[in-house]
């Protein structure tokens, strides 16, 4: 009995010390260069889109958006709140994140399927179907625009991660509707801790649920709502810099996106609160 007591008790001590080590994120939040993630411009967006879930910059210069559970398209245009028009593509899924190339539209379904949007808004909108060939549970949020050929997506849980810290990375081709893996481009959570000050003491979640490329300096944005962080990639797979973000304006942060002039625009679901569109003005003399 006395043996089982020890035991019992030096576990306790382990993830006791555990829970110290790995908590959570209290110290000073830093922007990435050009931006300043404390003082945004906010769009407060109607109740339908509480679960939004990702946008895309049309080619209006509007919105488009996509919300959880149905296989809607939304427009709405900055400043203004009202939704414009809506169009539904396919039956109703559980759809993460929508993608505007510049000349195709997809939207993103969490086991992975992609669907290409045809003639959105009009009445003969339809949509074509790609099946994420990798089997075992998996969800995933983010598609972003890597090149002319290729998408880019994220795993946020895969079962094909032996760790659940872990991310992978798979590529979309465009012009061959195929899958294959960016393993240049898998997130570890022991390569993102070198890039922060606080390595050893502090949660770092990796479940990323958003990605998108700057227009001007042609680095890979992602974005992740658990764990509250954005990370910045060349177009190699090497990280550059991790932001911690503040869970007070990135209350449950599933949508990134920019214009051309290198402006970002993150949503929020709405989290007990509203739904929102953040926007960051971009100055690269800031550093």
């Amino acid at each position: 009995m006395h043996h089982f007591k020890f035991i019992v008790f030096f576990f306790f001590v382990i993830i006791s010390s555990c829970g110290l080590r790995e908590k959570r994120f209290d110290g000073e939040y830093i922007s990435p260069p050009g931006y300043n993630l404390a003082e945004p411009e906010k769009l407060i967006l109607p109740e339908r889109l509480d679960e939004v879930s990702g946008l895309t910059l049309a080619p209006n210069g509007n919105f488009w958006l996509i919300e959880d559970e149905s296989s809607v398209i939304y427009e709405i245009a900055w400043p203004n709140n009202r939704v414009i028009r809506m169009s539904k593509f396919a039956k109703n899924m559980d759809v993460e994140d929508v993608l505007w190339t510049g000349d195709r539209l997809f939207a993103l379904k969490s086991n992975g399927d992609l669907y290409e949007v045809r003639n959105v808004f009009d009445q003969d909108v339809s949509s074509i179907k790609y099946n994420f060939p990798y089997e075992g549970k998996r969800d995933l949020e983010s598609v972003g625009h890597f090149d002319e050929e290729k998408l880019i997506l994220f795993c946020k849980e895969c079962k094909l991660d032996d760790d659940k810290n872990v991310s992978s990375a798979f590529w979309f081709n465009i012009k061959e509707g195929k899958y294959s893996e960016a393993k240049d481009f898998k997130l570890t959570e022991k390569k993102m801790r070198r890039l922060l000050h606080e390595q050893d003491e502090y949660k770092l979640t990796i479940k990323p649920s958003a990605t998108a490329l700057h227009p001007i300096s042609g680095k890979l944005y992602v974005l992740s709502s658990v764990g509250k962080w954005l990370l910045i990639m060349d177009k190699f797979g090497d990280m550059e810099s991790l932001h911690r973000l503040d869970p007070k304006l990135f209350k449950q942060a599933e949508g990134i996106t920019f214009d051309d002039t290198g402006n970002m625009f993150i949503s929020n679901e709405a989290d007990g609160g509203n739904a929102n569109i953040l926007k960051f003005s971009y100055k690269p003399e800031m550093k």
